[in-house]
């Protein structure tokens, strides 16, 4: 009689293991593996973001260049 209900005690402390460890994965992975999504989506961001830091400071760096040719040119004309 006392194996049997050290038995079912056994079984159903397995079965809720089963159950809170099966809770405690599926929760683990909603907060902490849905963090490396959007940790990826950020990072892509970001490059996207410098990408056009960088080409908004080439568009810059040719106005100016434009600017002191078509200032030089005016000179040599004014010059004439």
């Amino acid at each position: 009689m006392a194996g049997d209900s050290n038995m079912t005690y056994l079984l159903f402390g397995t079965l809720v293991g089963i159950v809170l460890g099966i809770n405690i994965a599926f929760l683990y992975h909603r907060f902490f593996g849905s963090r490396g999504k959007v940790e990826d989506k950020l990072r892509a961001e970001i490059r996207e973001l410098e990408r056009r830091l960088r080409q908004k400071d080439d568009y810059i760096a040719r106005a100016i260049k434009s600017i002191k040719e078509e200032e030089q040119a005016r000179r040599k004309e004014l010059a004439k």
